[in-house]
């Protein structure tokens, strides 16, 4: 429940080719990720998504635009907590063939039963179907390749 007594939406993960384009600067996606901040949706960002991120644009911009979104309002990273969780990730990623940084995601997704917000849907059709539980997801367009 929020504050105010409401219930708050599902949180929605942000994938790596979301993060990785925020850093390169694209304001199709900021606009959209801080549109979702002010609306008070929850977004997670699994921090290996976040070094895929930052091994993509190496600069101090990208790293400065990371902390950023991670200090608005109703941004969280989700860490790799201790050895238990660091086995299940192995075990998704021996189960996708994802690489950490999506393996990753997908396990955040799979515990906290929410959908991951994606420049690249045709990675999670392709595997969807590989956890216990369906992976959802959002694709967006990014507008610049309108």
């Amino acid at each position: 429940m929020s504050e105010d007594g409401g219930f708050l939406p599902a949180p929605v993960i942000l994938d790596a080719s979301v993060l990785t384009e925020a850093v390169r600067g694209d304001a199709g996606v900021l606009d959209l990720i801080l549109g979702y901040d002010v609306a008070g949706q929850p977004l997670l960002m699994p921090a290996l998504a976040v070094v895929a991120a930052s091994l993509d644009m190496r600069s101090d911009d990208a790293a400065a635009t990371l902390r950023g979104l991670e200090q608005l309002e109703n941004v969280s990273v989700a860490p790799v907590q201790g050895a238990d969780q660091a086995v299940r990730l192995a075990a998704v990623i021996s189960r996708t063939g994802l690489d950490p940084w999506d393996a990753h995601v997908a396990m955040v997704a799979d515990a906290e039963v929410c959908s991951i917000l994606t420049l690249d849907g045709r990675k999670w059709r392709e595997h969807e179907s590989d956890l216990d539980d369906r992976l959802h997801y959002v694709e967006i367009s990014d507008p610049d390749d309108s």
